[in-house]
């Protein structure tokens, strides 16, 4: 009876930790953000743009992003170090993930409205093809988190590399553009490295990926402090130095990437706080975050030859409009990336993987 004691015990230690709902919260609220900006950014007249509260607003989306990328890595370190998972066995279950990432992103970047250039080869029409965007920034991060958390099994370690690759992406960006600039890069490696036509490229956007792995490792430790305190702390002080240090953020890749990493941290702290009670509707929504990225895409900025409402409505609404035109977009891109994703958790569910084959699903987490 004590050894079916000590076996049940075990067991239990040995489970998962249940999900950390702030977590989930700010994954809602990063996606929730993109959506926004993306549609207001593709029919907001230019003369709503100069507007006070709209520039307010303009100088704070710049946070949407790279809040993207971050809760996306806390995501995914987290989840590794929650299951143990260590050696192949990491990237057994990334390696999938990061090719359905790129592929999605490629196929959103499709020019199904250039293909005799693409198929003619014309440079143009590639630069467009091969750009990264988000999935595709996501999809390089965690090819290389993957790698390293794969080498390094203890959380001192995998949080001393992620920290480093936080420092080492924003440092060497200028190095890797102007490397790229010089010529002699394969297109594909130019538009994934720093391409002048990506919106994402990974020096130094990954930096986020790697501060969110870096975080959420580290919000682990954390036991008798509320965690998003941690978070909007730790953004204060980081925003209270460059403060102090002055001058324009934007001069360098590592000013402009602490400014935002404060910046975000204060703003996931506080979607930390938003009510439990919310969860019902905020987890399902941060758990789907990367399905609602994929389907609101094509609506606010077209796909192929469709025409989204960059091209319909493209720079015409006033701010009451715009924000109306927002916030039905958000609803219909729920109301369809929630129940596809649940239709592929049940199809996963019902057709499990052969022993030792990864799962594949569209997030960092499942």
């Amino acid at each position: 009876m004590s050894s079916l004691a000590s076996r049940a015990t075990g067991a239990a230690a040995a489970a998962p930790s249940p999900r950390n709902m702030g977590l989930d919260r700010a994954r809602a609220v990063a996606v929730i953000a993109m959506v926004m900006g993306h549609t207001l950014d593709a029919v907001l007249s230019d003369a709503a743009r100069e507007g006070p509260g709209m520039l307010a607003y303009w100088s704070m989306r710049a946070v949407t992003a790279p809040l993207f990328l971050f809760v996306a890595g806390w995501a995914f370190a987290t989840t590794v170090q929650r299951t143990g998972a260590q050696g192949p066995g990491v990237l057994r279950r990334y390696v999938p993930r990061v090719g359905l990432l790129l592929g999605w992103g490629y196929l959103l970047r499709w020019p199904g409205w250039g293909l005799p250039a693409l198929f003619a080869g014309e440079p143009w029409v590639w630069r467009h093809f091969l750009a990264f965007d988000a999935l595709h920034g996501v999809a390089g991060a965690l090819l290389l988190g993957a790698g390293v958390l794969a080498l390094l099994p203890g959380r001192a370690a995998r949080m001393g590399a992620l920290a480093a690759l936080t420092l080492l992406f924003p440092l060497a960006g200028p190095w890797v553009r102007a490397s790229v600039d010089g010529g002699g890069w394969p297109l594909a490696l130019e538009q994934a490295l720093a391409g002048k036509t990506s919106n994402f490229p990974l020096f130094p956007w990954s930096a986020y990926f790697f501060a969110g792995g870096f975080t959420g490792l580290g919000l682990g430790l954390v036991k008798r402090v509320p965690q998003w305190l941690v978070m909007i702390g730790t953004g204060t002080a980081l925003l209270s130095l460059m403060a102090l240090w002055g001058g324009d953020p934007r001069v360098s890749d590592p000013t402009l990437v602490v400014w935002r990493l404060g910046l975000l941290g204060v703003v996931a702290g506080l979607a930390m706080l938003l009510p439990a009670r919310l969860d019902g509707h905020l987890g399902p929504v941060g758990r789907a975050s990367l399905w609602v990225y994929v389907v609101h895409l094509p609506i606010a900025y077209g796909w192929s030859t469709f025409a989204g409402l960059a091209s319909r409505w493209g720079h015409s609404l006033e701010v009451l409009p715009a924000i109306a035109t927002a916030l039905s977009v958000l609803g219909v891109s729920l109301a369809l990336a929630l129940p596809a994703k649940r239709l592929y958790g049940r199809w996963r569910g019902a057709s499990p993987p052969a022993r030792g084959a990864p799962s594949v699903v569209l997030s960092p987490e499942p």
